[in-house]
């Protein structure tokens, strides 16, 4: 299976092209390819991050657009968006977290034993 694209430095970039039916995919191939067919919580653990993906772009867009400083009648702020932006990077990383899609959550590759190790065994 071909290695899907690296696309979210894209969507940053350029919002307008997110496809949150394309993320799923990667998503779903990348959590398929790692560690086997996706259990009923998975789907909803992929659901999950598709919408907080799409909290995410839509706080993003806004920021682009209004910047992360807001008036209000009490004085400037930051923007309502800038938090909602942050929290939704806080929860996406911690549902990519239970789906193991980041490297505390991996499992580790086993190193192939070298000459020096297969010697030492052989001892």
């Amino acid at each position: 299976m071909r290695k899907p694209p690296r696309q979210i430095l894209g969507y940053l970039k350029n919002p307008e092209t997110w496809d949150a039916s394309a993320f799923e995919t990667a998503i779903r191939n990348e959590v398929e390819n790692s560690t086997g067919d996706l259990t009923p919580s998975d789907e909803v653990l992929v659901g999950s991050l598709v919408i907080l993906m799409d909290q995410m772009i839509a706080a993003h867009v806004n920021l682009l657009e209004h910047g992360p400083i807001q008036q209000y009648s009490s004085g400037t702020a930051p923007s309502a968006w800038y938090k909602i932006r942050t929290e939704s990077l806080d929860k996406i990383i911690k549902v990519m977290a239970e789906l193991a899609l980041v490297a505390r959550g991996r499992p580790k590759k086993q190193n192939k034993a070298s000459e020096v190790d297969e010697l030492f065994a052989s001892a």
